[in-house]
């Protein structure tokens, strides 16, 4: 009978021991390059494809901070096992937190002063969908006059609010079904629109007379991608018509943009323009660069940050009050310059305010 040694019997034991270390490394290294094509691919349909395609429509409205998530769990992965992939994953990470996320940092300028403009022909918009007065108005409020604006420009304001009156007493203002405007300055509506994709109002078009001369200024509301990203479920994703429904409401979000510029346009003439409002799209959107990219975006050009907008409420899958998306702006014809721009924090309404200080 044959005597297996102490030493032989362990040798067989040992190298299972020893191959999963070498397992390890190979495994982080396909998943780190894995993960930065993905990211790679991310972008490329977000800013590339964008609204083109109902695939990438959906990424481009989703939270995109998830997609940082892979290259951490691999950085460390990297650090135990294979410091190789370290590099690899700090790009991706990196691609996420800067382009993917749309980090923003023009000059480090730093967020709105709250003291009086230095420059006497600067002017102070501050913009904010109020959600029907939802669910704190007062707070929104006191937010909106801690800037000192010159112009207060309010979406879903629907019906007269007591607070409206106390707020803007000696104030200028108009209100058109759920659109306001409050002016320091001489104020006149010249238009109300109406557009026919969706048969409702999307904007209030008025002019303020400024020191330095009239000016144009548009308060807009255009139609929710949510509720075409709606019909995506477990139904219309097997039948295939996922693709189609959400297509097809996009081919009428694009006409309401396409008339709402067209009717804004048409009545500007040559007066210095300021488009303020929920867009219900981030400026890096095809739809939003074919019809609103020739403008200034304020936060682009002088915000910090990422300057997300909404949602600012609470939801079953994600944090409370951490909104993912960069939704409402404030846009300008080039008669301006933009000299800071930033966002609010108040959790009055589903949006945090946006508000810019403008130089002619």
């Amino acid at each position: 009978m044959a005597v297996t040694s102490p030493a032989s019997a362990s040798q067989p034991h040992q190298k299972t021991i020893g191959a999963v270390p070498r397992r390890i490394p190979r495994l982080i290294w396909a998943l780190s390059g894995l993960n930065l094509t993905a990211v790679v691919g991310a972008l490329l349909l977000v800013f590339v494809v964008s609204e083109h395609w109902w695939v990438s429509t959906a990424l481009t409205y989703l939270p995109r901070s998830p997609w940082a998530v892979p290259s951490l769990v691999l950085a460390v992965a990297g650090l135990i096992w294979h410091r190789p992939t370290l590099w690899i994953n700090l790009i991706a990470f990196l691609m996420v937190a800067g382009p993917l996320m749309e980090f923003r940092a023009p000059g480090f300028t730093g967020p709105l002063i709250t003291a009086a403009p230095s420059n006497p022909k600067a002017l102070r918009v501050v913009s904010c969908n109020v959600q029907a007065y939802k669910p704190n108005f007062a707070d929104v409020l006191r937010e909106v006059h801690r800037f000192q604006p010159d112009v207060v420009v309010l979406q879903e304001a629907r019906g007269d609010h007591p607070l409206l009156k106390e707020s803007f007493p000696d104030w200028n203002t108009l209100h058109y079904e759920y659109f306001f405007v409050a002016s320091k300055h001489p104020l006149k509506e010249i238009a109300r629109i109406e557009t026919e994709a969706f048969d409702r109002p999307t904007a209030l078009l008025v002019e303020i007379t400024t020191p330095d001369g009239p000016i144009v200024l548009a308060d807009l509301h255009q139609m929710t991608a949510r509720r075409g990203l709606q019909a995506i479920n477990k139904g219309s994703l097997l039948s295939g018509e996922a693709g189609n429904d959400v297509e097809s409401f996009q081919i009428l979000r694009a006409a309401e943009s396409a008339e709402l510029r067209q009717a804004i346009d048409s009545r500007r003439e040559e007066r210095p323009l300021v488009i303020c409002g929920d867009f219900n799209t981030p400026t890096s959107s095809t739809l939003f660069q074919e019809h609103w990219g020739d403008l200034r975006s304020s936060f682009d050009l002088a915000g910090v940050g990422y300057g997300y907008t909404s949602p600012v409420k609470t939801h079953s899958n994600w944090p409370a009050n951490t909104p993912w998306a960069r939704i409402d702006h404030i846009l300008c014809s080039p008669d301006w310059t933009v000299r800071q721009c930033t966002v609010g924090r108040s959790i009055g309404s589903d949006h945090h305010l946006i508000a810019a200080e403008l130089v002619r």
